[in-house]
């Protein structure tokens, strides 16, 4: 399940929710594969309530889902990270059940659906840092930082203080400085960062030293580079992916800092913490050349899938099963290990008993389809903890219509469950759903716990914002979530068996019973957000990747600030409170430093058209 640190700030920022503890055209190719598959009549005209048919269950037992588990959480599949040679593994065992439960190919003959995701970031051999004839060591005097824009630029310095605007606290380090056309030097973090009596919060950081919200101002001001001053510069290795900022940036030593300005810095901080006044200085003469050599690694990773067509089927409807099979590989940016050693990540609950749960259900039902009339796909995603690239891969180019799926249900952390209740969202996503999942439950005498809407940090949600009713089923977070303690020995077996058995009860259920489910959409409870206390709430749903050109929205929350405002799905998000948006972290910034009840106008592209609304934002619950 993918709820990172970074991922849980953008689902806070959008107003967008998780359980209590985040288009490109159809090529032809996927046109034929769709034909192949919806070859008979639709069914009938979906009622407004689901009845459960009488049907015989079949029980997957503790024996059949634990070498699934064992097998994808073992330690040589190295976390099934997206860059590690592990996910390879993993897609090929997967792809050999599929094969041997003889469920059809759909992607043009083949199980696996490919596409790119950033892996990393790199820095090349060329960056460099110059003034005059004095070149700085990149590792030893620079690094140009892991969001940096990549490119040749010059100009004129100008020193900016901590490149701050805070209006509200009467303190501005660019009242005195037009940054356009210049280089700007700033130092990380706020003023009085360790001072009581810091209007900036004192000991507690604002929102003001967020550093990708100074490099946007820097960026919308017309600078043409930043340089962060840092008391340590970060390591120039590989590092996790992050979404390029759009502007050079670079991190030097404050004595790095004082060669390139020509004064003492380190006094200019002293004197900024000391009276909270800037002391922003340009140059006209002290011109520097810089270079940044970041290289962003892409690689591409396998969607899975297999479809299951009954012998008596008369409906060319289809039923969606699916899991994530990918993970955090050695840990990185989203592990909550609480050090930053490599260290493999098997993700044994996260989402290898999801992975195991959706395979059994299949051989399940594949080995007894009386009574199915609707086919069921079974799909296997990578990319989920990239952000949910793989499910929305999926959906901007489903070897299925989209219109013919019934249902979408999703299996993520299913191998805790504790007193026989686990979690279920989007059971209010088709009218009648919630009836259907009490009764198959209690027939296994488990309690279903619903809450939490139909949007959360999983792949149901890109199905869910299609117009796809789903269930995604979830036993609850534990201690062991994105650590390495998430191994296959804290896994509890008989309650993963009975997740599958149940997956597999729902899903005959659904491909048998006469009615189609019918959407319905859901009102997301703002209790559940994801960042309580986070300040304004837009109520954008976004399409997670490593766009550039601007916010893309796969829908918005009903009754929030974006749908009142006239912003709807399909829509991209340039422009916020007059800030240009490249991507979801510029959003993020540009929201966090506003306040409920601000007005704002927002500027989307819709088709050829850019449109601008006004939005009134709203409180985010505490």
């Amino acid at each position: 399940m993918r709820v990172g640190v970074l991922q849980s700030s953008l689902l806070a920022a959008f107003g967008l929710l998780v359980i209590a503890c985040p288009s490109k055209s159809e090529p032809p190719s996927h046109r034929d594969a769709a034909a192949s598959i919806a070859t008979t009549q639709p069914s009938s005209r979906p009622s407004t309530a689901l009845s459960v048919p009488e049907m015989a269950t079949a029980s997957v037992s503790a024996a059949l889902v634990r070498p699934h588990v064992e097998i994808l959480a073992s330690d040589r599949l190295e976390g099934r990270g997206a860059a590690t040679k592990g996910i390879g593994l993993a897609a090929a065992y997967i792809e050999r059940v599929l094969r041997e439960l003889r469920l059809q190919p759909v992607f043009d003959g083949s199980h696996r659906q490919g596409f790119e995701l950033e892996v990393g970031v790199m820095l090349g051999p060329k960056s460099r840092l110059e003034l005059g004839k004095t070149r700085f060591r990149m590792g030893k005097d620079f690094v140009p930082l892991a969001f940096s824009g990549t490119g040749t630029t010059s100009g004129p310095l100008a020193f900016v203080g901590y490149g701050i605007r805070a209006p509200e606290l009467s303190y501005d380090d660019f009242e005195r400085v037009d940054a356009k056309g210049r280089v700007l030097v700033f130092f990380d973090g706020e003023p009085g960062e360790l001072s009581e009596d810091s209007p900036f919060d004192g000991k507690r950081s604002t929102r003001h030293a967020s550093l990708r919200g100074k490099i946007l101002r820097a960026r919308e001001a017309g600078a043409k580079a930043a340089i962060v001053v840092r008391e340590k510069l970060p390591r120039a290795g590989k590092s996790s992916p992050e979404s390029d900022a759009g502007l050079v940036t670079l991190a030097v030593t404050p004595k790095v800092a004082q060669k390139l300005l020509g004064f003492d810095v380190i006094a200019a901080k002293r004197d900024i913490d000391r009276d909270f006044k800037p002391r922003a200085h340009a140059f006209a003469d002290r011109i520097v050349s810089i270079e940044a050599d970041v290289r962003r690694e892409r690689l591409q990773n396998q969607n899975l899938a297999g479809l299951l067509v009954p012998p008596g089927a008369t409906s060319d409807e289809v039923v969606v099963v699916g899991a994530h099979y990918d993970h955090l590989g050695f840990g990185g940016a989203s592990s909550l290990s609480g050090h930053d050693k490599a260290e493999v990540h098997n993700g044994a609950d996260d989402n290898a008993s999801g992975c195991a749960a959706v395979l059994e259900a299949a051989r399940s039902l594949a080995a007894d389809p009386t009574g199915l009339e609707r086919k069921i796909l079974f799909v296997l995603f990578a990319g989920e903890e990239s952000g949910l690239l793989g499910s929305q891969h999926f959906v901007a180019n489903s070897p299925v219509p989209l219109e013919k799926i019934v249902m979408m249900v999703n299996l993520d952390m299913v191998g805790h469950l504790r007193k026989r209740t686990f979690d279920i969202m989007g059971a209010d996503s088709a009218e009648g759903l919630r009836h259907v999942i009490s009764e198959l439950s209690a027939r296994r005498g488990l309690t279903p716990r619903f809450g939490g809407g139909a949007v959360g940090p999983s792949d149901h949600t890109a199905f869910y914002t299609k117009g796809v009713p789903v269930a995604f089923l979830f036993t609850g977070a534990h201690e062991h979530y994105h650590r390495p303690s998430d191994d296959v020995e804290t896994i509890d077996y008989r309650g993963l068996a009975e997740m599958a058995s149940l997956t597999a009860d729902l899903t005959r259920a659904l491909a048998s019973m006469t009615e189609r489910p019918r959407y319905v959409r859901v009102e997301e409870p703002k209790s559940a957000s994801a960042g309580r206390g986070y300040g304004p709430s837009f109520g954008s749903i976004p399409e997670f990747g490593d766009h550039t050109d601007g916010v893309h929205l796969s829908g918005v929350r009903p009754g929030s600030p974006a749908e009142k405002a006239g912003v709807r799905g399909g829509d991209v998000i340039v422009r916020f409170d007059g800030l240009g948006i490249t991507n979801l972290t510029d959003f993020t910034e540009v929201l966090r430093s506003k306040a409920p009840g601000d007005e704002v106008v927002v500027a989307v592209r819709r088709g050829e058209e850019t449109l601008e609304f006004k939005a009134k934002l709203e409180r985010r619950d505490p």
